[in-house]
């Protein structure tokens, strides 16, 4: 899971530029607050993206539009902000998706190593989730969450996928352009991200 970067030059963090969301808070898990802020950029149709953006995404990240808008198809993501190129990085950061916000909404974790994961306080929820040391380092075997649907997981399943950055529409695969789409609200936040994750207007 290591990617060796061919330089190491030090990648400046710029701030998430994503407004907070209320999300369903469960009593037994604890909050990522991570996952509270929810990089509206990367949620956004491709068309509706600027042409500077749609270069970070296409010359700096490798997005088409199709892997764009069917996010978890560009293996990019399969990355951790930490193994990008540096190229990549500041593709990354050029949409607002410092090493926080990739991590969790675009990576899930899954470029971690559950030692890390551990450090971090996230094997809690992929415990949750049916994974542990072995399956995640060694690839044995999978939990059976990751061919389920969003509805046939249980609650306490769902709390967990949601502080690893999941919501339904993300985790069962639906294409951004069926996500009910409309026009962005520079005032009262995305009204084209679903409704579980939709900001309160201020």
């Amino acid at each position: 899971q290591q990617r060796i970067q061919p330089k190491n030059e030090t990648i400046l963090q710029s701030p998430t530029l994503s407004p907070t969301f209320n999300r369903t808070e469960s009593p037994k898990l604890p909050l990522n607050q991570i996952a509270q802020n929810i990089p509206l950029k990367r949620f956004m149709e491709w068309s509706l993206l600027n042409q500077t953006e749609q270069a970070y995404a296409s010359d700096n990240l490798g997005y088409t539009q199709d892997s764009w808008n069917n996010p978890g198809n560009n293996t990019v993501e399969e990355w951790s902000f930490h193994d990008l190129y540096d190229s990549e990085a500041e593709g990354a950061l050029g949409l607002g998706l410092d090493s926080e916000a990739w991590d969790c909404h675009i990576n899930h974790y899954y470029g971690y190593w559950w030692s890390d994961l551990a450090k971090n306080g996230y094997d809690v929820y992929f415990s949750i989730l049916g994974w542990d040391e072995d399956k995640w380092d060694n690839g044995s075997s999978e939990p059976e969450t990751e061919g389920m649907e969003w509805d046939d997981m249980s609650a306490e399943q769902r709390n967990a996928a949601e502080q690893v950055c999941f919501f339904e529409e993300l985790w069962n695969g639906v294409p951004i352009p069926q996500w009910d789409m409309s026009v962005l609200s520079s005032s009262n936040g995305p009204s084209n991200l679903p409704s579980n994750v939709r900001s309160e207007s201020p």
